[in-house]
């Protein structure tokens, strides 16, 4: 499967089902920062997964860090259909990850696989660590967005503390995008 930022294909890690995330090259910036933002980046979705995975979220292990390569395991299962039930279960899931000041940076149903286990938070290729309220409302802006079941998502990420500040921004954030469209 290939992105914008990464190429994704299926793997073995000493017999472990993985997936291995390898991010392009863009010949468009230079060879140096082209490497270097590769490389912090890799780097820095290894630490968030950890760090989600430490906060009780499920997702994938990082089982290897290349410079330009993500070895992660693979997670079996499909994309939630988003019915009132997964949307609310969606928003329980980033109240945990608001909670570990986690931002997921692309959190919308399709960075989400479910299975008999539940549901498992996948690429934080975007991600990054911020306790800034703006960031919080943007994440939750951006699942409000992708799904109908808004009032369930709410009510499941009503559980983060500041749930009401939240609430208040992504109403601004809202406005200046309806206006940028």
């Amino acid at each position: 499967m290939k992105g914008a930022e990464a190429v994704v294909s299926e793997t073995c890690v000493i017999g472990i089902p993985a997936v291995v995330k390898k991010r392009i090259a863009k010949s468009y910036r230079a060879r140096e920062l082209d490497e270097k933002l590769r490389r912090e980046r890799t780097r820095s979705e290894a630490r968030l997964l950890h760090r989600a995975k430490a906060a009780g979220i499920k997702c994938p292990v990082v089982l290897q860090v290349d410079d330009f390569e993500l070895y992660m395991t693979m997670i079996p299962g499909k994309r939630p259909a988003m019915d009132r039930k997964q949307a609310k279960t969606a928003g329980k899931i980033l109240a945990k990850l608001h909670q570990a000041d986690i931002i997921h940076g692309d959190y919308t149903p399709a960075n989400i696989i479910e299975n008999n286990e539940g549901m498992h938070i996948i690429d934080f290729g975007l991600g990054f660590v911020s306790k800034d309220i703006e960031d919080k409302a943007v994440d939750v802006f951006t699942m409000l967005r992708a799904i109908d079941e808004k009032e369930a998502f709410l009510e499941g990420y009503a559980g983060y503390e500041k749930f009401r500040q939240v609430e208040k921004r992504v109403k601004k954030v809202e406005s200046r995008v309806r206006y940028a469209l």
